[in-house]
């Protein structure tokens, strides 16, 4: 199995297990096949640093900004007044296999979608 496999045999899964190196991560960004993701988005303050970015497909990058911007209509209301985004690995990919975010109100949660990510 090569570097650009993505697909294992007979699915249509993506598969990022052989993707263990934020240099291997860069080389599918150059192609286009990963995005950045801010775990921290920008627009609550996250960073564009290494420690906040990770890569992903282009559609999970779409669905993380529409569950960011369910939680920012909460921070609005006051509903909530923390967030959180966790992402969960296989193996030693650096691709993460999936994101938890999460809203909280005084610790307690008030939100929490999981994007599966491979």
């Amino acid at each position: 199995m090569g570097l650009f496999n993505f697909f294992k045999k007979g699915t249509n899964k993506l598969d990022f297990s052989e993707i263990d190196s934020n240099e291997k991560a860069q080389k599918l960004y150059k192609k286009n096949i990963l995005a950045p993701l801010y775990l921290m988005p920008l627009r609550f303050n996250g960073e564009a640093i290494p420690q906040n970015t990770l890569y992903v497909p282009p559609v999970v990058v779409m669905l993380k900004d529409r569950y960011d911007d369910m939680v920012e209509n909460l921070l609005v209301q006051e509903k909530v007044n923390g967030y959180e985004c966790k992402p969960q690995y296989r193996g030693n990919s650096f691709i993460p296999c999936s994101l938890t975010v999460i809203a909280k109100k005084d610790g307690q949660e008030v939100f929490t979608e999981t994007i599966e990510v491979w």
